[in-house]
C-alpha cells in the first residue's frame, strides 16, 4: 500500500463502514491483489497452478457481482457522465482480465515464458483497475449514493458473488 493509499482511506473512512460496498470491495480487490502478486513472484509450477486456481474463481464471482450491484447503478446514472464513463471502462477492463484469465488456465505450461508474461500483465491491468476504482468510482458512489443504499448495495454485492462463486469453474 502507498502513503497515497493510506491518505485515501484515512479521507474515505468517516463515510465508509464495514457495510459499505466500497469497503467490501476494497477487502476483495486485497485479496486479489495479493494472490495475483504470488502469482506472478512464484518460482513454482504447481503453486503458480494453485494460485490460478484460487485467483480466478474469486476474480470472476467479484467482477459478476460488481458488474451487476454496481456497474449497473452507476451507468444508470443520468446526472453523472464520469459514473457512466467509470462503469463502462470497468466493464471492458473486466472482459480483458477474464480474457486473460482463460488463456492462463488453458496453457498447462506454467512454466513458459509466456504464461508468465500473461501472468504479469493480468497483476498489471488488475492494480491499474483497482487504482481507477479506489480514485474515481468510490468517490462517485460516495457522491451519489446515501449511507443506507450503499449498505444495501453492499448486502446485494455479497449475495451476488455467492451466487456466482459456485458457478465460477476453478483453472
Amino acid at each position: 500500500m502507498t502513503l497515497l493509499d493510506d491518505v485515501r482511506t484515512l479521507l474515505e473512512s468517516p463515510t465508509m463502514n464495514g457495510k459499505d460496498v466500497r469497503t467490501l470491495l476494497r477487502l476483495d480487490h486485497d485479496e486479489a491483489l495479493q494472490i495475483a502478486r504470488d502469482m506472478v513472484e512464484s518460482e513454482g509450477v504447481d503453486e503458480r497452478r494453485a494460485l490460478l486456481r484460487q485467483l480466478k474463481p474469486a476474480l470472476v464471482a467479484h467482477s459478476r457481482a460488481e458488474e451487476r450491484e454496481v456497474y449497473e447503478p452507476l451507468a444508470k446514472l443520468l446526472q453523472s457522465e464520469s459514473a457512466r464513463d467509470i462503469a463502462h471502462e470497468g466493464m471492458v477492463e473486466h472482459e480483458l482480465l477474464d480474457d486473460l484469465l482463460e488463456r492462463l488456465s488453458k496453457s498447462r505450461k506454467t512454466e513458459t515464458g509466456e504464461w508468465k508474461a500473461y501472468a504479469k500483465v493480468l497483476l498489471e491491468l488488475l492494480a491499474h483497475h483497482i487504482d481507477e476504482e479506489h480514485a474515481r468510482m468510490f468517490e462517485e458512489i460516495g457522491r451519489h449514493f446515501s449511507e443506507a443504499q450503499r449498505e444495501a448495495m453492499g448486502r446485494r454485492f455479497l449475495a451476488a458473488k455467492a451466487r456466482c462463486a459456485p458457478r465460477v469453474r476453478a483453472a
